[in-house]
């Protein structure tokens, strides 16, 4: 008897040694491999948005945060007024990059990597798209801070082998 209850008292020993070996040396610290981004946090970004073929309007507002883990940078846009797009970025240990995904109201579901450039001054993003039909795309974006409450969002596709450029919108920071 003694010596299955000095066993027992040995397995969270053994157990904390084993767990030991299998986790990573350091933990990663909430929200720093994301610092990168923090300036696009807190307010709602807001652009009106004219389209050149009719002339209607698109109001858009973006929201971004800090997950609640802050392992995350949660995005949540709207057009008009309606949920359009909803993602996240996070850190991704692997490969050591910045991953994202996001979905589109359309049921389109996209996933890439963003990077700054060395001064924090432009994020750049590739990524594919495959749309709720099944067709896929390659994309590239950059958002370019204009000040601290202001950014140039641009898109590319490629086109005969060149980068292209689809469209330029300016975001300005707005209280919630």
């Amino acid at each position: 008897m003694f010596r299955i209850a000095s066993l027992l008292l040995l397995i969270p020993a053994l157990a904390g040694q084993m767990t030991a070996q299998v986790r990573p040396a350091a933990a990663p610290v909430p929200g720093e491999s994301l610092a990168s981004l923090a300036w696009l946090l807190g307010g709602t970004w807001v652009s009106d948005v004219k389209d050149p073929s009719d002339g209607s309007v698109t109001h858009v507002e973006n929201r971004i945060r800090w997950a609640p883990n802050r392992h995350a940078i949660e995005f949540d846009t709207n057009f008009n007024g309606k949920p359009h797009y909803n993602g996240f970025y996070a850190w991704n240990p692997a490969s050591r990059n910045i991953s994202f995904f996001y979905t589109s109201s359309e049921g389109d579901l996209a996933t890439g990597t963003a990077a700054s450039d060395a001064d924090g001054r432009i994020l750049r993003q590739e990524f594919d798209i495959v749309h709720a039909d099944g067709r896929t795309g390659h994309l590239r974006s950059t958002t370019e801070r204009d000040g601290s409450d202001a950014y140039w969002f641009t898109a590319f596709m490629q086109k005969d082998g060149e980068w292209l450029q689809v469209f330029r919108i300016r975001y300005e920071r707005k209280g919630d």
